[in-house]
């Protein structure tokens, strides 16, 4: 077979197994009781831990097995361009693959009251149960298709309705402005770029061809933890505009006071790793863009005679 028919063949494959994977999530195969799709045990077993991890893994275990079929089999631009794009597939599936790393459970009736009180989200809430560390936390999962957002039942014991309110708001921005598929975006963008300069510099393998794509992977790690910073600061910010400045700030300072990393002793060389800014950097952040929104509605405001 042509090596340009099998990379076509392999990356509809790729495609195909995505589908299947999406439709098995939307079906009622993985109903329990009276749940829908998600996943929602509450008491997740040994069995089911593997199960969960098998599927999760599903996809970059085809992508590591089709690249090196590409590599040994395929001419040397082919299977750069192939290779690069099972990796943008990857890293873009990834986040709907998460969706197996929580157990979830419905809320109970005190939970569920402190839900229907929320600003209207259209998302639907659950609380995620399987993390026995006991962070106050938030979770937005499911998505791009679905739109779930995961309280942990450490939040919802710790925090008063109003912080609830903020983390649920910020969780439904990301789910709102579509936040997992602008990071995949970012990740395609830059490994494409890193795969064209590759095949327009290079006409076989080389060393200089290994260290090319390692710094373009390298990159793209780099631009997509930026982008992720930069969207946590939209989040925040649209927590701010659906509850309160205040609700906020207290939401972050109690999120600082649970953490068990000194945020401030952390060297700026491996902030720029992070996926979210310090709390004390999305603190001055919400109140710097409340300030600024404070001043444009004021100027922008008539004038009394």
């Amino acid at each position: 077979m042509d090596a340009s028919v099998a990379l076509v063949a392999g990356l509809l494959l790729a495609a195909a197994l995505a589908a299947v994977h999406q439709w098995v999530l939307d079906s009622p195969l993985l109903e329990l009781g009276e749940a829908s799709w998600f996943p929602r045990g509450g008491d997740l077993s040994a069995a089911g831990a593997v199960v969960r991890g098998s599927v999760s893994a599903a996809v970059p275990v085809a992508a590591t097995v089709l690249a090196a079929a590409l590599v040994a089999t395929a001419p040397f631009a082919v299977w750069v361009w192939g290779v690069v794009g099972l990796l943008a597939a990857t890293v873009v599936l990834s986040p709907v693959l998460a969706v197996y790393r929580y157990d979830v459970r419905p809320p109970t009736p005190a939970e569920a009251a402190v839900v229907d009180a929320l600003p209207d989200h259209g998302c639907e809430v659950l609380v995620v149960t399987d993390a026995r560390d006991g962070p106050v936390n938030g979770y937005a999962i499911g998505g791009p298709f679905a739109d779930v957002v995961g309280v942990s039942e450490f939040a919802f014991a710790r925090l008063p309705p109003a912080q609830v309110a903020s983390l649920v708001a910020h969780e439904v921005c990301h789910h709102g402005e579509r936040h997992v598929l602008v990071r995949g975006a970012v990740s395609v963008a830059v490994l494409a770029a890193g795969a064209a300069a590759v095949t327009a510099l290079f006409e076989g393998l080389t060393t200089a061809v290994l260290v090319v794509l390692v710094v373009t992977v390298a990159v793209e790690r780099l631009a997509a933890y930026r982008v992720m910073r930069h969207l946590e600061y939209r989040a925040d910010a649209a927590a701010v505009r659906r509850t309160s400045l205040d609700a906020v700030v207290s939401l972050l300072a109690t999120l600082e006071e649970a953490t068990v990393v000194d945020q401030a002793s952390v060297p700026a060389l491996l902030r720029v790793f992070s996926t979210h800014p310090s709390y004390a950097e999305r603190v001055a952040r919400v109140r710097e863009q409340f300030a600024a929104d404070a001043h444009g509605e004021s100027a922008a405001a008539p004038t009394s005679r």
